[in-house]
C-alpha cells in the first residue's frame, strides 16, 4: 500500500526516500513542490527526473481527499467544502474570504464526541481522528481550488482539536514552518471547549498560536446542558488554563460566547462574565470576547438573541474594560456558519 506523503514529517520523509534519493536538496525540492507550489501530482515535479517521478508514484500518494461538494454563499462568498476520505467518510471545511486575508476553517475529526446541543457537528457520532496529512490537505486543496494563498487557519471545523492532539501538533509544525506553509502563529487559532491537560501540553510545546475557549455560559449547570461532554472541567478550570496559556505563550486568547435567547444573554450574565474575567486577571489587550450569534441547527429549540440584547451585553462588557467583538455569521445561507458543519 502506498504511503501518504502528507502524513510524513520532514525527518520521516527523508528516511522514506533515502533509497531513491541521495542528495538532500532533492528532498527539499519535493517539500517545496508539496507545500509551497502545492502540486497535486508527482508528474508536476518538473525539476526532477522522470525516473524519480515514477519511483515517487510507485511508493507514495500525494492526495487522499476528494472534494465531493462545493457550495458558495451568495451573501458573502464563503465556500463550504465537503471532503470524502479514502474510507468513504465525509467531513467539512470552510473558506472565508476577507479582502486578500483569506482564512480557512478546517476540521480535525470526522464527527465530534463533545455533543454540543447548539452544533450540527455534535450530532454526528465520532468516526475517527483525521491524520496530519488529512488536516493539511484541506488547506492545499482549497488553495488550489480558489487559486489564492491562505493566510489564516482556524481549527474550528468538525471535531474537538485537542482530542486529536498528536496530529494537530504535527500539523502545526508544518503550518509554522517557513519551508512548508509559512503561516504566522498569530494567524492560527485553535478552539477548544476546555480540555485542560491538552491545552497545558500545547503550552509545553510552545507553538504560541491563538487559543479560543468555547465558554458559552457563566453557570455550571447551564453550560453542562449546552456542552454535555465537557471533559468534567469547571468554568474556573477553563479560565485558569486560559490565563496559564496566555502567560506562558505571550499569545492571544479569545473567549467564545454564543448568545441564546433567554438562556445566557441577560445583563446579570454579562456582569458575571466580566467578574469572572477580572477575577482570573484576563482583562488585558491580549484577551477578547467574541459574542456570536446562534445559527439555526436542525433539531434544536434554541433561539438567537435579539440584536438589541446583543448590544446591551456587549456594552456591559465594554464598560468593564473588556475588548468585545460581535462576530458576524458567514455562509449562513449554505450552512457554513459556526455550528452548522454537520450532515
Amino acid at each position: 500500500m502506498k504511503k501518504y506523503i502528507l502524513d510524513f514529517t520532514t525527518a520521516q520523509l527523508k528516511a522514506a526516500v533515502k533509497n531513491i534519493i541521495k542528495e538532500d536538496y532533492r528532498t527539499n525540492q519535493i517539500i517545496e513542490w508539496v507545500y509551497v507550489k502545492k502540486a497535486s501530482s508527482f508528474d508536476d515535479f518538473t525539476n526532477i527526473s522522470k525516473n524519480l517521478q515514477e519511483e515517487l508514484n510507485k511508493r507514495f500518494t500525494l492526495r487522499v481527499l476528494k472534494i465531493v461538494k462545493k457550495e458558495r454563499s451568495i451573501i458573502d462568498g464563503t465556500i463550504r467544502y465537503t471532503f470524502q476520505t479514502v474510507d468513504k467518510k465525509y467531513f467539512f471545511a470552510v473558506f472565508l474570504p476577507a479582502n486578500g486575508k483569506n482564512s480557512v476553517c478546517i476540521s480535525s475529526q470526522i464527527g465530534c464526541p463533545v455533543s454540543c446541543v447548539f452544533c450540527s457537528s455534535g450530532k454526528v457520532k465520532l468516526v475517527r481522528n483525521l491524520t496530519k496529512g488529512e488536516i493539511l490537505e484541506q488547506i492545499l486543496q482549497i488553495e488550489n481550488d480558489i487559486k489564492e494563498k491562505i493566510s489564516g487557519v482556524l481549527f474550528m471545523g468538525m471535531g474537538e482539536p485537542t482530542l486529536n492532539l498528536n496530529n494537530i501538533v504535527l500539523a502545526l509544525n508544518s503550518l509554522l514552518s517557513n519551508k512548508e506553509f509559512g503561516i504566522g502563529k498569530r494567524h492560527i487559532t485553535l478552539s477548544s471547549v476546555g480540555n485542560v491537560p491538552a491545552i497545558k501540553k500545547l503550552v509545553d510545546d510552545n507553538f504560541g498560536v491563538r487559543l479560543a475557549l468555547s465558554l458559552h455560559s457563566v453557570d455550571e449547570k447551564q453550560r453542562k446542558k449546552l456542552i454535555p461532554n465537557n471533559f468534567g472541567f469547571h468554568i474556573e478550570d477553563i479560565l485558569n488554563v486560559g490565563k496559564y496559556y496566555l502567560k506562558k505563550t505571550k499569545s492571544h486568547l479569545t473567549i467564545e460566547y454564543i448568545l441564546f435567547g433567554n438562556i445566557n444573554d441577560s445583563a446579570a450574565d454579562a456582569h458575571k462574565l466580566a467578574r469572572l474575567l477580572r477575577h482570573h486577571e484576563l482583562l488585558n489587550p491580549s484577551v477578547q470576547v467574541n459574542l456570536m450569534p446562534f445559527n439555526p441547527v436542525k433539531g434544536s429549540n434554541l433561539q438567537a438573541t435579539q440584536e438589541e440584547t446583543v448590544q446591551k451585553f456587549k456594552n456591559i462588557l465594554k464598560l468593564n474594560g473588556i475588548i468585545v467583538n460581535i462576530r458576524q455569521a458567514k455562509g449562513a445561507d449554505i450552512k457554513a456558519a459556526c455550528g452548522q458543519l454537520g450532515y
